[in-house]
């Protein structure tokens, strides 16, 4: 019995997982629009019977999942949709770069702006380093040789821009295969630095985050 309601909780999480990436893809299809006014255009030719049915869906969805026993909640929660801030806590995003990336919705929100601008390189490969260093040893080295692949090495499809010196060093770390969780730090660093001084300064002045947290004047 456990084990069947363990399935139906992971069939729910599954399917929400889909309309999720759904909803994702509509925001980042908005978010490609030139204008403000192309934005607006686009949102109201949606189908109202469409917005209907994602409101009931997740309505019943919530339902059937808080039904569930304890016991079955248990279970990894990482496909749960990030639930809009009030513009309160999206205001604090601006202290910080790291008050940014401890929100998941705000992490989430930036990276679709980072899309639109073709440049969300830098954040994915930050982001893929802060999951290698919460890893169990076991798993380190089959990851630093993905992040290598993907973000280091020469013609990497999404390189990061780093230093000769940086690159070397990563790749010795790398092929010696020590599971160590400082291997990316000062990639890590150098590409926060960037991200800091650019793209999120950027993102503060986007009105994809002034009407979130200010929605008053807007």
């Amino acid at each position: 019995m456990m084990i069947n309601k363990q399935r139906h909780y992971q069939d729910l999480l599954d399917d929400r997982k889909s309309v999720k990436h759904l909803l994702i893809g509509s925001l980042t299809c908005l978010l490609s629009c030139e204008s403000c006014e192309a934005q607006r255009e686009l949102t109201s030719n949606l189908n109202d019977e469409i917005k209907s049915f994602f409101l009931q869906y997740f309505e019943r969805s919530n339902m059937r999942l808080l039904n569930l026993k304890p016991e079955c909640l248990r279970l990894s929660t990482k496909l749960s949709v990030p639930i809009k801030p009030q513009p309160e806590e999206a205001q604090k995003w601006s202290e910080s770069f790291s008050a940014l990336i401890a929100s998941k919705y705000g992490s989430t929100l930036y990276h679709a702006f980072l899309q639109r601008e073709f440049s969300n390189e830098n954040l994915e490969f930050w982001l893929a380093v802060d999951e290698y260093k919460h890893l169990k040893p076991q798993n380190m080295e089959a990851k630093a040789q993905n992040i290598y692949n993907e973000f280091v090495a020469d013609n990497a499809p999404k390189q990061v821009n780093l230093d000769a010196e940086t690159r070397l060093t990563i790749l010795k770390n790398v092929q010696s295969k020590i599971n160590d969780q400082h291997t990316f730090d000062r990639a890590q660093r150098r590409a926060q630095h960037m991200m800091e001084r650019d793209s999120y300064q950027r993102f503060l002045q986007s009105r994809l985050f002034l009407e979130l947290a200010y929605p008053e004047r807007y």
